[in-house]
């Protein structure tokens, strides 16, 4: 058992690829919108401030782990939409969500910091998260999310790094956007079944930290 342990080691360290072990820790200053029931109907149009902080680990040239928390206020207003049928129901809602979120980050080159010419690239992620916000018949309640996007990053100085980047995030309920009390009066339509969807687009500023792995040589 252990040789096989020594083996695996010995495989992630000398690989090809020379996998790093390189740690960014940092923030995500942007924007959020929410794509439901009520308000605008814009898959990207911030309307509030989001805030959190983000952690990588670059285990591989290609491949981040990456974990997230942000806070923000998601809100809609009928008024503002460009929906005439929406405009004349008049609802609105204002909501406060907690989102914390672990997933994979893939880099279309090769990246790390600390390597001249690796330190820009396009990317994708995909995480599985959770998100606390409030509701009209539970109050504070937990949904599950499940964040996707994409963004590009670059070099800003040394041993730091500067990104924008949007992420889609689809819910399973219904019930971020927190109706009126007249939601259930005859001249108000609401679709139970189209499940909320909130986007965070911003900038994300990080900090490497921490030891390269056994060999880096090729990275």
């Amino acid at each position: 058992m252990m040789k096989k342990i020594v083996f695996v080691i010995l495989f992630f360290c000398f690989s090809g690829s020379a996998f790093s072990q390189i740690n960014e820790i940092g923030f995500f200053l942007g924007g959020s919108n929410y794509i439901g029931d009520i308000g605008r109907t814009n898959y990207i149009y911030p309307n509030s401030f989001a805030v959190g902080g983000i952690y990588k680990w670059n285990m591989h040239p290609h491949f981040s782990l990456r974990g997230t928390y942000i806070y923000s206020k998601l809100s809609g207003n009928d008024s503002e939409s460009n929906n005439s049928f929406r405009k004349v129901r008049g609802l609105n809602f204002t909501n406060d969500i907690h989102e914390m979120a672990v997933g994979i980050e893939y880099h279309f080159f090769k990246y790390n910091l600390d390597k001249i010419g690796h330190t820009k690239t396009p990317y994708m992620f995909v995480e599985a998260g959770a998100v606390n916000y409030g509701t009209l018949e539970n109050g504070r309640t937990f949904n599950f999310t499940m964040p996707v996007g994409a963004g590009y990053k670059t070099k800003l100085a040394q041993g730091i790094g500067i990104g924008l980047e949007v992420g889609f995030r689809y819910t399973f309920k219904d019930d971020i956007d927190s109706y009126p009390a007249d939601l259930n009066s005859a001249n108000v339509q609401i679709n139970p079944n189209n499940n909320d969807w909130y986007v965070f687009s911003g900038i994300t500023l990080v900090f490497a930290f921490g030891r390269e792995g056994c060999y880096t040589g090729s990275f």
